[in-house]
């Protein structure tokens, strides 16, 4: 039987604010292809996780491996040249600049590629070619979200982590990122989602892990960890028994 190997792999990785402990031993693989949501609590260590893959925190002990190689020590603009990028929760547009100005900035790291990065993101994201000469800032909460999505993909992405990607947005515009997820995947670039939007970002998943106190505690496909009772339990207030919701 033929094994995917791991695109990226998180092994023992523990990470500290000070004293405190933000993850403890946490294990993690995402294959090629995959749109892998990480979900938990508030405060549970989902963001914190998502930083140390993408070099803005150094973990105390673990490896970080991307298409086999280290990369926990490197820097945050080597690791975005081997294709492994990073879009924090609630990115911000220019608001002074245009799209194309701000899909620019999205190049620093391939500039060399740069216009065949903006033909396929302007083939994944059609309004932003269309609106291209616009100011950001006048954009919508939507379309806002797609330009820091797709200026994303303007570094080469591979492997493109998104941290609360639905954060603030209207409901046609959640189901709007969802398909545009799925698209981005079809043409060959893996996904790594967390945030609080537990429904939608599982039900997007192939794979997904429920991370709880710095500790990965249930993984499997995202319709198993949503039907599972401990997530229930723990996120949503249900008790499995008694199907009754703790107000």
């Amino acid at each position: 039987m033929d094994i995917q190997k791991p695109l990226l792999s998180v092994c023992n990785l523990s990470v500290y604010y000070g004293d405190i402990p933000a993850l403890n031993r946490v294990n993690l693989t995402v294959c090629a292809g995959q749109i892998v949501s990480i979900v938990g609590p508030n405060g549970s260590g989902k963001t914190t996780l998502m930083k140390s893959i993408c070099g803005l925190l150094r973990p105390v002990h673990g490896i970080i491996s991307f298409e086999q190689g280290q990369v926990q020590t490197l820097p945050v603009h080597e690791i975005v040249r081997l294709g492994l990028v990073y879009v924090p929760e609630g990115m911000k547009v220019f608001p002074h600049m245009n799209i194309l100005e701000n899909l620019e900035v999205g190049a620093y790291a391939s500039r060399e590629k740069r216009k065949d990065h903006l033909a396929f993101v302007f083939e994944i994201f059609p309004i932003l070619a269309e609106k291209q000469r616009r100011l950001a800032g006048t954009l919508s909460g939507g379309q806002k979200r797609m330009l820091t999505v797709a200026r994303g993909l303007m570094s080469g992405a591979r492997l493109l982590l998104l941290d609360d990607p639905f954060l603030g947005l209207a409901p046609k515009n959640v189901n709007r990122l969802c398909d545009t997820m799925k698209l981005i995947r079809r043409h060959g670039i893996t996904l790594l989602l967390a945030g609080q939007h537990v429904r939608r970002i599982l039900k997007v998943a192939t794979k997904a892990y429920l991370v709880e106190e710095g500790k990965i505690t249930l993984s499997g496909t995202g319709d198993h960890l949503l039907g599972h009772p401990h997530l229930q339990e723990s996120l949503f207030g249900i008790i499995a028994s008694s199907g009754i919701e703790i107000p």
